[in-house]
């Protein structure tokens, strides 16, 4: 407890203050234990996390059992809700933790029905664990940190009025607030050493924010101007004529408007804007075509993106060039044939 909150606050005499809150509240007091009476059973200290794991049974607890599961490295906790302690009921639970944190070495545990089953001890040896060690009879300090955890977790669950509606609720708040305290014996949270890395929370609202933070926050207030709410880093929600547009930020350009002033244009208000655009007369020429035309009508070839105003008159089609939009008042087109001689093609006489 008194590691969290100098991981977040400071005063002057605050593990005084903490020490003097936690001995004066009642609930704590009631579910305190007495000092223990004898060294715990030595296990050697693993060189890394999930290499040896300690399982045990709790409970009943609000009407259900919890699988306790303990990494030796790092003291990781975790703990499953069950309605069974079968042999198959324990398999299923441990397959899941393997599938999600791999086999550990060795699995330390009591010699309780479950463990002993030939099933579990099958379970165990095709998974690749390569020791299963059961504590001596009667003597529980053999399997002393999943006992120890099983105790711990009890007290917590009972001291937080634990009923079988909030379990899983109150559960998920204990071993939230486990893992993010420093161990006593580690120095580090069970986090820190099996994660890497630290849990984050609603105290973390607590510190300032970092570089990287602010200079993201500063970004996106740059695009305030411009857009009317940011969704993400390259995502954006636009108003233009009445209607919202989600568009990304490769989808956006900005022009000016009639008064030359910055707007933003969305897909779909080309539309809108061109009707303001004057009409023009449009003339498509082959390539390859020659022959002679008027000098004032603009050429534009056929790949050209450029916006192209409604036709004000019929179209007419050639057969070598593209369509041709004529003006209502100018002369009809009069086709152009070519006056090149043709002669016949020579052919080859052997």
């Amino acid at each position: 407890m008194k590691g969290i909150a100098r991981s977040f606050v400071y005063w002057p005499g605050i593990d005084v203050d903490i020490e003097t809150t936690v001995k004066s509240c009642f609930v704590c007091a009631r579910q305190a234990h007495a000092p223990p009476k004898f060294s715990e059973h030595h296990w050697q200290y693993p060189k890394g996390a999930w290499e040896r794991i300690h399982i045990d049974y709790a409970g009943p607890v609000a009407g259900s059992m919890l699988l306790i599961v303990v990494d030796a490295y790092s003291k990781w906790l975790e703990v499953k809700v069950t309605t069974s302690t079968t042999a198959e009921t324990t398999i299923g639970i441990m397959d899941e933790l393997f599938s999600r944190y791999g086999a550990p070495i060795t699995v330390v545990s009591d010699n309780g029905p479950q463990f002993t089953a030939g099933e579990f001890k099958l379970f165990l040896q095709k998974s690749g664990v390569k020791f299963h060690k059961l504590s001596a009879p009667y003597h529980p300090a053999t399997n002393g940190q999943a006992e120890r955890y099983v105790q711990t977790t009890k007290d917590a669950l009972k001291a937080m009025g634990t009923t079988a509606s909030n379990l899983q609720s109150n559960l998920n708040n204990f071993l939230q607030q486990y893992r993010l305290a420093p161990h006593a014996t580690t120095g580090e949270s069970p986090a820190k050493l099996f994660l890497g890395r630290a849990l984050r929370t609603r105290l973390d609202l607590l510190k300032p924010d970092s570089v990287h933070q602010k200079v993201t926050i500063k970004q996106q207030a740059n695009f305030e101007r411009t857009f009317s709410a940011i969704l993400c880093d390259l995502h954006y929600e636009i108003d233009y004529a009445g209607k919202r547009y989600k568009r990304h930020i490769d989808q956006i350009r900005s022009r000016l408007d009639v008064n030359g002033r910055l707007m933003d244009e969305a897909p779909g208000a080309k539309e809108i804007s061109q009707q303001d655009t004057p009409r023009a007369t449009v003339v498509f020429f082959d390539d390859d075509s020659t022959g002679s035309r008027d000098p004032s009508t603009p050429v534009i070839p056929k790949n050209s993106r450029s916006v192209l105003a409604e036709p004000s008159s019929p179209e007419f089609h050639t057969p070598t060039g593209g369509p041709v939009h004529q003006e209502a008042n100018s002369p009809p087109f009069t086709l152009r044939r070519s006056t090149r001689s043709r002669r016949p093609p020579v052919k080859y006489t052997p």
